[in-house]
């Protein structure tokens, strides 16, 4: 994996934000019709790879395990998912501060703050509502870690959207949404920011390890955004 020694000056970072480069029209109608959208090729992720992974090891002992067992009773299983959560937003203060500093540190909180000035307006435009940025928080998966198939009847809140740019390490990770019936894959690609709407069906399949690599990881850089209209 990468090290751990840079701090990237992340603010700094340009997006691509051109309706007439990234697609929008083609966006637009892959939200409309699945509740998502990857935003192909936004910015170049180098200097963020650095940071989430430097900013995930020093925070090895904070992650809360986010998991969910299945209820196998009834002769159906039911919804279940495991990856781990660093999110500021905590009833511990401790817990917070902490988050709030790493995340400050490597310059995480700037970065998401600065893509989201860029990259909201891209959003607005694909969903039809008007949205604010409203924290980030990193979500982890590690081997064998996933999100079973959910969607409409887990998700009450419909103002709530998230914009991520996910990272693997050692691994080819994507999520699965359902299209034509199908759970089908969206990659992970560096540099793409996918939008995941309310009352989206997908899944998010197990990390799997490459042959004779290392220990695979999946770092999830979430932007938190509210509508308010």
């Amino acid at each position: 994996m990468e090290t751990d020694a840079v701090r990237p000056k992340l603010s700094t970072d340009e997006f691509r934000t051109s309706g007439a480069e990234l697609g929008i029209d083609g966006l637009r109608a892959h939200y409309a019709a699945h509740r998502c959208a990857q935003i192909p090729q936004v910015v170049d992720v180098t200097a963020l790879r650095a940071a989430a992974l430097s900013a995930y090891r020093q925070l090895s002992e904070e992650p809360v395990l986010d998991a969910q067992e299945h209820d196998s009773g009834g002769g159906s299983l039911g919804y279940g998912f495991r990856m781990l959560r660093i999110d500021a937003k905590s009833d511990s203060p401790a817990h917070t501060e902490r988050v709030t500093t790493v995340f400050r540190d490597h310059g995480l909180l700037d970065w998401a703050e600065h893509a989201a000035s860029q990259l909201v307006p891209v959003v607005d435009e694909i969903t039809g509502r008007k949205l604010h940025y409203e924290r980030v928080f990193l979500l982890a998966y590690r081997e064998g870690d996933y999100i079973g198939p959910h969607g409409a009847e887990e998700d009450t809140d419909l103002d709530r959207f998230n914009l991520q740019f996910p990272l693997c390490y050692n691994s080819v990770g994507s999520m699965r949404i359902l299209r034509q019936g199908y759970l089908e894959p969206l990659y992970d690609r560096d540099g793409d920011a996918r939008l995941l709407g309310p009352r989206m069906w997908h899944e998010v399949p197990p990390l799997l390890r490459l042959p004779g690599a290392p220990d695979p990881l999946r770092l999830v850089v979430s932007l938190r955004l509210m509508a308010h209209g």
